[in-house]
C-alpha cells in the first residue's frame, strides 16, 4: 500500500556496492537455502539506511504455484562495531551485528519479529521473511474508530512484549542489555536539534544568553531521564517500522535495541513523524492510559500515573527536538528531502510538549524568534 519500488540496482549503488557482485552472491546462496534451480527477480525497496538497503527476492515469478519470496538486507559494512562504539557497556565486545543478536534474542521471547533465513556474512547479506508491504500505518488509515483503537492495542501489546517479555529473558550475550541511554547519547540527540535545526541551517543565530538557556534545558531534560527508570526499548518503535500480516502486528528494524526510560517507546509509537495527526488526541490518550495499563498488571510499576505521565511527556519533548534536528540533517546531508514533509506535524508535537512543562516557557518563547514553524 503506497509503497513505492525502484530497481535494486540503485539499493546497491546507493550502498556503494558493485551490483554484478551481489548478483552474483545471491546466484550462490540459492543453493544454500534450498532454491538451487529458482529462478527469481529483484525489486528494490525504498527505505533503508546509509549502511543497509533492502530488496525483494521474488523466487520463480513466472510460475504462480511456486512463487515465493523473500527480503533481502544488504549491508555496505558488516563491522559489527559500526556506529555503536560510544554506547556499548565498556568491557561487553561486541562479536556480531546487532541486527542477527537481537533478531535471535526477540524470537526466543516471542517478539514478532519476521523469520531469519540464512546470512551470508563475506557478502554482506541477509535473507528474511517477506512481511509485505502494509505497514501499520497502512493499516490504521483504512480502518474505522473502533478498528484503529484495537490496532494500536496490538501495538502496545506487543511493546509490552519486547519490555517484558525479551527484557527479563536472561542473555548474557544480549547486545540490547548493554546499550543504553547515557548522559552522551541523551544528549547528543538533543543537541542534533541545536546543530541542524539552527546553527547548520540559519547560522549563529543564538546570542550567548540564548545559548544558555538552551543548555539548561537541555540539561534538564537529560538529567531528569537519567533518573527515570530504564527498561530495554526497541528505541524507533514506530507506525512505519511495525508491519501488519495476518492479522497480527510484526515488529521490523530492531537493531537498535537498548536500555531506555520505560515510556520512550511509546513516545515513538504516539509522536514519530506526522502519527499525532493521523491518531487524534482520544486516540493518543487512550493509548498511553491502555500502556500504563498492561505493564501494571503485570507487575511493572516503578512509578505512580502521575510520575509516568511525566517521565513520559520528557521522552516526547525529547524526540520532537531529536527528530526536528534529524529531518533537517536528512535533508541538507542527505538529500533525502521527502522527510521535511513531516516537519509541521513535528513541530507542533515540540510546541505542545514545550507548554507542558512550564519551566520551559522562556526557551519555547525564544526559539519562536528564530523558527516561525514553532507556533
Amino acid at each position: 500500500m503506497g509503497v513505492l519500488f525502484l530497481k535494486w540496482e540503485e539499493v546497491c549503488k546507493r550502498l556503494e556496492l558493485d551490483p554484478a557482485r551481489i548478483y552474483s552472491a545471491i546466484q550462490k546462496d540459492l543453493s544454500r537455502i534450498g532454491c538451487p534451480d529458482h529462478k527469481f527477480d529483484l525489486i528494490g525497496l525504498p527505505g533503508g539506511a546509509s549502511n543497509r538497503g533492502y530488496v525483494r527476492m521474488i523466487l520463480n515469478p513466472v510460475d504462480p504455484a511456486r512463487t515465493k519470496s523473500m527480503i533481502l538486507m544488504i549491508l555496505r559494512d558488516t563491522d559489527p562495531r559500526q556506529g555503536i562504539e560510544e554506547i556499548v557497556e565498556e568491557g561487553f565486545e561486541v562479536t556480531e551485528l546487532p541486527f542477527l543478536n537481537v533478531i535471535r534474542h526477540f524470537q526466543k521471547c516471542g517478539v514478532a519479529v519476521p523469520e531469519l533465513r540464512f546470512y551470508h556474512p563475506e557478502a554482506g547479506l541477509i535473507y528474511i521473511e517477506d512481511l509485505g508491504d502494509t505497514l501499520l500505518r497502512d493499516a490504521i488509515n483504512c480502518s474505522d474508530q473502533p478498528r484503529r483503537f484495537e490496532l494500536m492495542e496490538q501495538a502496545v501489546d506487543e511493546l509490552v512484549r519486547i519490555q517484558l517479555g525479551a527484557g527479563s529473558c536472561p542473555d548474557p550475550n544480549f547486545i540490547g542489555f548493554r546499550m543504553r541511554f547515557n548522559p552522551k547519547l541523551l544528549r547528543w540527540e538533543l543537541d542534533h536539534f541545536r546543530e541542524w535545526a539552527l546553527d547548520k541551517r540559519l547560522g549563529s543565530v543564538l546570542k550567548d544568553s540564548d545559548s544558555k538557556l538552551l543548555d539548561d534545558c537541555f540539561n534538564k531534560i537529560v538529567t531528569d531521564l537519567l533518573a527515570s527508570p530504564y527498561i530495554l526499548n526497541h528505541r524507533d518503535y514506530h507506525i512505519d517500522n511495525l508491519m501488519y500480516k495476518d492479522g497480527r502486528i510484526r515488529v521490523i528494524d530492531f537493531q537498535d535495541a537498548l536500555m531506555a526510560p520505560f515510556p520512550y517507546d511509546l513516545a515513538s509509537l504516539l509522536y514519530d513523524r506526522d502519527t499525532s495527526l493521523i491518531l487524534g488526541d482520544d486516540l493518543i490518550e487512550h493509548t498511553v492510559n491502555y500502556f500504563y495499563r498492561r505493564l501494571s498488571e503485570q507487575g511493572f510499576k516503578p512509578l505512580d500515573l502521575k510520575g509516568f505521565r511525566r517521565v513520559f511527556e520528557l521522552c516526547v519533548l525529547h524526540r520532537a527536538f531529536k527528530i526536528v534536528g534529524r529531518f533537517y540533517f536528512l535533508a541538507i546531508v542527505k538529500n533525502k528531502p521527502e522527510y521535511l514533509k513531516f516537519q509541521p506535524a513535528e513541530y507542533t508535537v515540540l510546541a505542545k510538549c514545550l507548554n507542558r512543562f512550564p519551566e520551559f516557557a522562556p526557551v519555547k518563547k525564544m526559539l519562536q524568534q528564530h523558527l516561525p514553524e514553532l507556533k
